[in-house]
């Protein structure tokens, strides 16, 4: 092979050699402000767009998804206890969980 021919392979090599390294070392250049985890609790639903239109597309076309969404409002809302959150002062939030069935009764173990 003459020199000529080598050089495309040698910067395709070298090209593909710095894109590794760039993927690799860029998380430690630029660092996440959550640290690499999702937060799912720590959320305000107010701030996660969770709006009024949500619980209707929710109660409208209940999904796993909302599922989720809605049980995350309640857990949120009874964390909040007495500030005036909108969300938590909508009662289809806890009527969607009691439709689904999302919160099942505590079985007395007997301890």
């Amino acid at each position: 092979m003459d020199v000529r021919r080598r050089i495309p392979v040698y910067l395709m090599i070298g090209a593909a050699f710095v894109f590794t390294l760039y993927f690799f070392v860029s998380p430690f250049i630029y660092p996440s402000d959550q640290g690499g985890q999702v937060p799912v609790f720590n959320q305000s639903p107010d701030s996660v767009s969770t709006l009024a239109s949500d619980v209707d597309a929710c109660v409208a076309t209940p999904t796993s998804d909302c599922d989720q969404e809605m049980l995350q409002i309640k857990n949120y809302c009874n964390s909040n206890r007495g500030q005036n959150i909108s969300i938590c002062s909508d009662v289809r939030v806890q009527e969607y969980i009691d439709s689904r069935g999302l919160e099942r009764p505590t079985i007395n173990t007997g301890s």
